[in-house]
């Protein structure tokens, strides 16, 4: 009998063997929030690279140590990645909605920059960066919000198992003495000098405002962080997202810009245009802001006409200290010279009315109010703060604005009569 092992049988032995290696199981799923992400096979900075993924691409989420994930990629290379980086199903669901209503939503001009921006998921400096802004590059402003410069918290992705509990610590059961021990004795009384040992010099307890500043200021909150500036761009592909503000350089001619008076322009028009020497000068209408840490988004509205006799720009019409919230809405803008627009800005009285301005001559003037509503949000999470938009305080405020707005109104018509 032969003892040769057939070169069949073999092959089939090697190839059982090679594909014995069991894969981790799969304990939760993420998607690529940067624009790149380099998949590390090991947790040092000098780790071999495992695999380059790119925004979006799903990740199958097979190990965890502290804040980093290990994933496994579409085509089954495994590594580790700064769990930051990565978005649950939820955020790429709302960045989806995002891009939609951005689309929507009418430009409040076009911008560029000086160097290469980052564009967020959310309006935060540690969310991941999805899109680039080069200098050679112009986006549309849609909106301006103000947030919390707050620890960003990445989503949830692996749901808590049983592994993830505390364990608890059996009690071991205290055997009972054999002599019970004896009664507790009457405690001291307080001695009569009971603050100075409480460590108060001459016997005098601290005020409230006292005690708090030895205590030191409390740790940061919402309401008392420092506040950023973002503006949500859209980009020429149609996908949105957060920028730092100050980041932006709006895309009005300089010949314009030069105005601003170290305002910040906050949005911009071309509302018609005229002729001079045979070259076509456009009208600009736009609204800036000459302060930061304000909840409305512009404080003045300008037009500025092209004059054929002095060559150059010259304001024909300006309105200041205003607070006013975008968006900017230009009646006919299509026709080639817009006849008007509306915008939302806070009266006196503290209301916010939506006003409707007509041209004559390139020179606005109002010709109608109506009550209106604050601009909704962008993102929830976008203006924590101790300022509050008008209209979300409470119902009690609200009421006492409505009496006194009417207290008010009685009294003009009795200086009428």
């Amino acid at each position: 009998m032969s003892r040769r092992i057939p070169l069949t049988i073999l092959c089939l032995w090697l190839a059982g063997c090679g594909s014995s290696r069991q894969q981790d199981p799969v304990i939760g799923e993420a998607f690529v929030g940067p624009t790149t992400l380099q998949v590390r096979e090991e947790l040092t900075a000098r780790a071999e690279l495992a695999a380059t993924v790119k925004h979006g691409d799903r990740l199958e989420i097979i190990g965890r140590r502290r804040r980093f994930l290990k994933v496994r990629t579409k085509s089954g290379e495994e590594g580790w990645v700064d769990g930051r980086q990565l978005l649950s199903t939820g955020n790429m669901n709302e960045l989806r909605r995002l891009g939609e209503r951005a689309a929507k939503a009418p430009s409040q001009g076009r911008a560029t920059v000086f160097e290469t921006l980052n564009v967020h998921t959310a309006p935060n400096r540690q969310s991941p960066s999805f899109l680039h802004i080069t200098p050679a590059q112009q986006v549309d402003v849609i909106a301006h919000e103000r947030a919390a410069r707050m620890p960003f918290d990445p989503p949830d992705l692996i749901e808590a198992g049983p592994m993830d509990q505390p364990a608890k610590k059996a009690r071991r059961k205290k055997s009972e003495p054999a002599v019970p021990p004896p009664p507790a004795g009457r405690p001291p009384g307080v001695p009569d000098d009971w603050l100075e040992v409480s460590g108060w010099p001459g016997g005098v307890a601290p005020t409230p405002e006292k005690a708090a500043a030895k205590d030191g200021p409390p740790g940061p909150s919402p309401s008392t962080a420092p506040m950023d500036e973002w503006t949500l761009v859209r980009a020429p592909g149609g996908r949105a997202g957060w920028v730092l503000s100050r980041m932006l350089l709006m895309a009005i001619p300089d010949e314009v810009a030069q105005y601003a008076e170290r305002a910040r322009i906050s949005a911009y028009f071309s509302i018609g245009s005229v002729k001079d020497r045979g070259e076509t000068k456009p009208i600009w209408l736009w609204a800036t802001l000459s302060r930061g840490g304000v909840k409305w988004h512009f404080d003045s509205l300008r037009v500025f006409v092209w004059s054929s006799r002095r060559h150059r720009y010259e304001t024909s019409f300006i309105e200041r200290g205003l607070k006013g919230y975008l968006p900017l809405l230009l009646e006919d803008p299509g026709s080639g010279a817009a006849s008007g627009f509306r915008v939302v800005v806070e009266e006196k009285n503290g209301s916010l009315a939506e006003r409707s301005y007509v041209f004559t001559n390139y020179r606005a003037r109002v010709v109608s109010r109506r009550d209106a509503a604050a601009p909704e949000p962008w993102q929830e999470t976008a203006a924590p703060g101790p300022e509050t938009r008008p209209g979300s305080g409470s119902p009690a405020k609200e009421a006492w604005q409505e009496k006194a707005k009417g207290y008010l109104e009685g009294l003009k018509d009795k200086l009428k009569r």
